[in-house]
């Protein structure tokens, strides 16, 4: 019969295991004897057993959603695979395309976040890290909610390598969904 000592440790791993399928499966096979004592100690195991299900049926529902989505799914425009080299002439494109505008408070307009992310990979990929202040008042007053959103994507990515973030921005270009845009004329 186990101490009190290894029921404790069995409890304790399979409290520490949390949402990894990999500790919490490994924590229950460990924990397996405490299938012979009764009480709360085995009720915690068959809550740990419970949640190691519920954790692979997820897992499974991720993967097969993330499968079941094609390439074309995610845009017309997808490809199998993407060339840095096309950053520059697809920079150019990419300011020009017709944005959807979305309202702001105090009659400021902004264009959709793929719009944003597109222009910090470009810049990251231009420029490199962003050195520059948070853009806090537009010209004709109150916030400046198209610089603060530009400074927040070029931000975002701070560290990227620029040969990376220029691929990151001819995939993202190629990939964001077409309702971004009014009509799409890529």
């Amino acid at each position: 019969m186990p101490d009190s000592m290894d029921v404790e440790r069995a409890i304790a791993r399979i409290a520490a295991a949390a949402e990894s399928v990999d500790a919490l499966s490994m924590a229950i096979d460990q924990a397996a004897f405490l299938d012979d004592q009764p009480g709360e100690t085995r009720q915690k195991l068959r809550a740990a057993r419970t949640k190691l299900r519920k954790l692979v049926k997820e897992q499974a529902a991720k993967e097969a959603a993330a499968a079941s989505k094609s390439l074309a799914e995610r845009s017309p425009h997808a490809k199998e695979s993407y060339d840095g080299s096309e950053g520059e002439a697809l920079a150019s494109k990419y300011e020009k395309l017709n944005w959807r505008i979305i309202s702001k408070p105090g009659g400021a307009t902004v264009k959709p976040d793929e719009f944003y992310t597109l222009y910090g990979y470009y810049m990251q990929a231009t420029k490199g890290d962003n050195q520059e202040e948070r853009p806090m008042w537009a010209e004709k007053g109150g916030l400046d909610f198209e610089g603060r959103a530009k400074w927040d994507a070029w931000t975002a990515i701070k560290g990227t390598p620029g040969n990376k973030a220029m691929l990151s921005f001819v995939k993202s270009y190629y990939e964001f969904p077409a309702k971004a845009l009014y009509t799409d004329t890529r």
